[in-house]
């Protein structure tokens, strides 16, 4: 990184305090304003963290004005995002916002329009990117461990009491939980959607006023379909926020989930018979930067480079697809067609970033 970037970041709340905490200690950025609908929170979350030179208000415009940040980071609620967007590359500078990229894909296309207009990067953090187990399995199928994916599984079930706005939503799993899990997927494979059918229901017993458990069945490029279970409301067994992983290809299969890291299981060179004799492969993982950090890092290095971000506005407006196609099918009761320009990564394997240390043997079965 060659300089410490001026920013700007709207949204004091809850998530926007996770987000000053790491922002406060990276000497990436310096923080020169805050921003937030009450001035009351701006000024408190502005004293908490020490940052008496940064300006407090309300005002967005009037924060880039004042200081002309390079970046503006986005923390607001969903609702927000396409203003809080628009204002900011409008004014030349660059975006790093919180998922989802915005509230409609009417507003999601605007966005990407206006980034593209703007010459400006305009990144979602989607940070469940980072972490080094999701990284190994992008590795391992870039590598053709297991051949072409073919079927991809995803269990998630946690009993989640947030209380608050979640409680009150109409789609809260779907609209701000299974967007991660969604964008996970489309990571390993390079996949996008190309229509779904999805069953959305609030189960007997759940104190969330909206459906909070999913169904789906995504149909992908590249003949890759992806099933999709989920709940916010099952007490007990719960999963990792990840999800339980089964990854099926033509030439093996990969599972991941809370208790273990992610393995391969692949037949022996050979083998013949009913059932296959299998070898286990675990996973090489290497350290990454993971989290709100490392969706900074990604983002500071797209602006130096002038390369794309993995998660740039216009590769992730195929992850909110899925979210919207999956809600928009619950409401109709039919298969929709999910319809997106293809990113330019639609059907192929994601590159691989660098060599590494191949999958190690761990044992052998029958």
């Amino acid at each position: 990184m060659s300089k410490r970037y001026r920013i700007v970041q709207t949204g004091c709340g809850g998530m926007g305090q996770a987000w000053l905490k790491m922002l406060a200690e990276s000497p990436l950025v310096e923080i020169v304003g805050l921003v937030d609908i009450r001035q009351e929170a701006a000024e408190a979350t502005a004293e908490k963290f020490g940052l008496s030179k940064a300006i407090a208000g309300t005002s967005l415009k009037k924060a880039i004005e004042a200081h002309k940040p390079e970046i503006v980071i986005d923390v607001t609620i969903p609702a927000a995002h396409k203003d809080v967007t628009l204002t900011a590359l409008a004014a030349g500078c660059h975006v790093l916002g919180e998922k989802p990229l915005a509230d409609s894909m009417a507003n999601a296309r605007k966005m990407v329009a206006a980034a593209k207009k703007a010459g400006r990067v305009y990144m979602v953090s989607q940070n469940y990117r980072w972490a080094k187990e999701v990284r190994a399995i992008r590795k391992a199928i870039a590598d053709g461990l297991i051949g072409d994916v073919t079927t991809f599984n995803i269990d998630f079930y946690i009993g989640a009491h947030f209380g608050g706005f979640r409680d009150e939503m109409a789609h809260p799993l779907l609209l701000d939980m299974s967007i991660h899990h969604f964008d996970m997927m489309r990571c390993v494979t390079g996949a996008d959607p190309l229509a779904v059918t999805c069953h959305e229901f609030n189960p007997k017993g759940s104190w969330y006023k909206g459906d909070v458990s999913a169904v789906a069945i995504f149909e992908m490029s590249g003949g890759l379909v992806f099933n999709y279970r989920g709940s916010w409301c099952a007490e007990g067994c719960n999963t990792s926020w990840n999800g339980d992983w089964r990854i099926i290809g033509t030439k093996g299969s990969i599972r991941f989930d809370k208790s273990t890291p992610p393995t391969a299981e692949v037949p022996q060179a050979g083998s013949t018979g009913f059932v296959r004799p299998l070898d286990t492969l675990a996973l090489p993982l290497e350290e990454s930067t993971a989290g709100q950090l490392g969706s900074l890092k990604r983002f500071i290095e797209a602006i130096e480079s002038g390369t794309p971000p993995e998660t740039s506005c216009e590769d992730n407006i195929q992850s909110l697809a899925m979210v919207f196609g999956a809600v928009n099918s619950a409401k109709a009761g039919k298969r929709l067609s999910i319809a997106v320009k293809p990113s330019k990564s639609a059907g192929k394997k994601p590159a691989a970033s660098k060599p590494k240390p191949k999958a190690k043997r761990a044992k052998s079965r029958r």
